[in-house]
């Protein structure tokens, strides 16, 4: 249905804006270059949306609908949410102090198409139409060269920064892409079924702000936690609200398309994180900066044509007032998880 498609657009567009908001405040925050300040961040970051979670999930109990997935689910979807924390949110966030905005954003969504873009055929048997292989060949050169123009921008952002630091920002963006990817082909999993996307991400949430909460304040301390400014827990709150309101909505868009159309619209982030990095960081602007920012324009464009929509069932139970396909309409899918 062309509705779907028009929405599921809209709203992977809003995740882009929303994730970038929350990137900007994770980058103010990504200082020194220490793991261990990167877990505090990343837990701190996901306990709005784990409370967001658990508060859809009350009021669909109080309305009669179904609330948690069933026990079979628990294990695959905290597993999800072990790998979505520690290898995608904490990486991403060690990524920032060591490389920037320029550099970590593009690294993350090149591993982020990769990998989603292979569970989704291996897991999902989505097709991949030559439409879609031309728009991700074109978004994958966008980041190759929008990479190309950060690497001054990891120079400038460590003092003294040799071959070692670039490694490791550039493995640990890579690393959290593919844990970013994997996250996204299991959502899409789980809401094309007959599960709601709260309940969905209320398990993968808990995680971080449950299981890498206590794991950064062990490492660091209560001294050094009751040291921290104001300014400073604003802006992970805040940073932690956006990455909510993006995580909802990217659900939201994995509900109507593709998890290879999903991840293409959410990567234009690549070019507002580059633009934001230059305008409020002070990153170097190159002329990479401006190549890459056209080509993901263009694979925009690309990724922009019709596509298919499954019709949902009415048989299937709502969920926050969508309609959610079952998977027994996708065709191939087995019916179980991972």
């Amino acid at each position: 249905m062309r509705r779907q498609v028009v929405e599921g657009t809209a709203l992977g567009i809003a995740a882009a804006l929303a994730y970038t908001v929350g990137n900007l405040g994770l980058r103010h925050v990504a200082v020194g270059g220490d793991l261990d300040w990167a877990l505090f961040v990343s837990a701190n970051k996901a306990l709005p949306t784990a409370l967001i979670g658990w508060g859809l999930l009350a009021w669909r109990v109080a309305r009669g609908l179904p609330g948690l997935p069933p026990v079979s689910m628990w294990v695959p979807l905290v597993l999800t949410g072990l790998v979505t924390q520690f290898g995608g949110d904490v990486m991403f966030q060690f990524a920032l102090s060591r490389g920037g905005l320029a550099l970590s954003v593009p690294l993350t969504f090149s591993t982020i198409l990769v990998s989603g873009a292979v569970l989704g055929r291996l897991i999902l048997r989505e097709p991949l139409t030559p439409r879609m292989l031309l728009a991700m060949g074109t978004m994958m050169a966008a980041v190759a060269v929008l990479s190309q123009g950060a690497q001054s921008a990891s120079q400038s952002l460590v003092v003294g920064a040799d071959w070692r630091t670039t490694f490791l920002a550039v493995a640990s963006a890579c690393l959290s892409g593919i844990g970013y990817g994997a996250c996204g082909v299991m959502i899409r999993r789980c809401v094309t079924s007959n599960l709601s996307y709260s309940a969905t991400i209320v398990f993968i949430s808990s995680v971080g702000a449950f299981v890498v909460g206590p794991v950064a304040l062990v490492r660091l301390g209560l001294p050094a936690v009751a040291a921290l400014s104001p300014v400073v827990w604003l802006i992970m709150l805040g940073a932690g609200m956006a990455n909510g309101l993006a995580f909802f909505a990217v659900s939201a868009a994995f509900k109507r398309l593709s998890v290879m159309r999903v991840n293409l619209l959410n990567a234009s982030q690549t070019a507002m994180a580059s633009i934001a990095g230059v305008v409020l960081f002070a990153e170097p602007q190159t002329w990479w900066l401006v190549a890459g920012t056209v080509l993901t324009i263009s694979g925009l464009v690309l990724s922009a044509g019709r596509e298919r929509a499954t019709a949902p069932s009415p048989a299937v139970p709502e969920s926050e007032g969508i309609s959610v396909v079952p998977a027994s309409t996708l065709t191939g899918i087995p019916h179980r998880v991972l």
